[in-house]
């Protein structure tokens, strides 16, 4: 075979691009792993060809290649069966991918695997190694009794764990444990303050407090402390801000999140400045500042960051999260109501 992955007597190319080459490797559960190098539209069978010339003539004696020569395994990318009739571009696979030979009593052998949570219980079960792991999740979840919460993530050693994946692709071990964490339900009420400003007509520093459910209008609470505060500029211009952005009587406690303990803030209303200057974190936790016109679309945000970091950072593109919400491309400064110092995650995009 020729370093690009050909068959033996056949007629290479005058040229080959290094764009149309792809080096794969193949592993199986005796340490032995074999690179190979390919053009991305060559089958398959071409690599696993490769691999069993490499370890059937030299290897009798081990359990994978034996199994290799017999066709008594299966190939694995990523949790999908390779077969040789397809190529590394129908895979999506990438240069340096991996590919894993399983021998059939590898590929069958059962894992134990539990989950609990923080009420003390625990569900346990054997499922095979290949196996999508929700149906451990859905286990834990007809366990449970009616009243118990449904909503949260699956954490295995500290990352979250998504219903399709396998306990082969998350490294998995007999005995293993995952947690499951539950989303807190808030309370229907909390408690809010709001404070006037400096410059507010003589009710500097006068603090008002008052409870009120999640899902009343924030104008309920302005118009207690006027009510609490009066002055002769009650129907001035002012503004109420929280946590540095501008807030609407008609939003609600609900909507920004609030906490027990928030304060508002009552100041004169003035013209928002034309610019925000906002910090872009990147996967590697570098923060990048930005200062962009509020009514510019955070596609040239996004195009912005994608020219300025590594391509391995972002081999598939980022998308951009702001308060735990995907950033859409049409989206402004002012539809998410950014103001200066306020931080937007760059994470890369999935694809599979």
């Amino acid at each position: 075979m020729s370093s690009a992955g050909e068959e033996v007597g056949s007629t290479p190319p005058a040229e080959v691009e290094a764009s149309t080459l792809i080096t794969l490797r193949v592993k199986d559960n005796e340490g032995v792993r074999i690179t190979c190098t390919m053009r991305r539209t060559d089958k398959l069978r071409v690599l696993i060809g490769f691999y069993l010339d490499m370890v059937t003539p030299t290897d009798k004696g081990k359990g994978a290649a034996v199994a290799a020569a017999a066709g008594g395994g299966v190939f694995m990318h990523y949790g999908r069966c390779v077969t040789g009739n397809q190529t590394p571009a129908d895979y999506d696979m990438e240069d340096g991918d991996e590919v894993s030979f399983f021998p059939d009593g590898t590929r069958t052998m059962p894992v134990t695997l539990t989950v609990k949570d923080n009420k003390g219980r625990r569900v346990t079960h054997t499922m095979r190694r290949l196996d999508v792991i929700c149906t451990l999740f859905r286990l834990y979840f007809d366990m449970l009794p009616s009243t118990a919460p449904r909503e949260g993530v699956f954490m295995y050693n500290g990352r979250e764990i998504s219903f399709y994946q396998t306990p082969e692709k998350c490294d998995m071990n007999d005995g293993d444990e995952i947690t499951f964490h539950p989303f807190s339900k808030p309370s229907t009420f909390v408690t809010l303050t709001i404070k006037g400003s400096t410059d507010d007509g003589g009710r500097s520093g006068v603090v008002v407090t008052r409870p009120m459910r999640r899902t009343d209008e924030l104008q309920r609470l302005i118009d207690y402390y006027f009510a609490m505060v009066p002055t002769d500029d009650q129907n001035g211009e002012w503004a109420v801000t929280y946590g540095g952005r501008q807030v609407g009587g008609e939003e609600t406690p609900a909507d920004y999140e609030m906490e027990d303990g928030d304060q508002l803030r009552l100041v004169p209303a003035s013209k928002p400045s034309r610019f925000v200057t906002i910090d872009l974190l990147t996967m590697v936790k570098a923060k990048r500042t930005y200062t962009l016109r509020r009514t510019d679309k955070l596609q040239g945000l996004m195009d912005l960051c994608l020219s300025r970091e590594p391509a391995s950072m972002y081999r598939h593109g980022c998308v951009l999260i702001y308060e735990g919400r995907r950033v859409q491309d049409s989206q402004t400064p002012d539809d998410l109501k950014l103001e200066d110092g306020d931080t937007i995650h760059a994470i890369a995009r999935q694809v599979g």
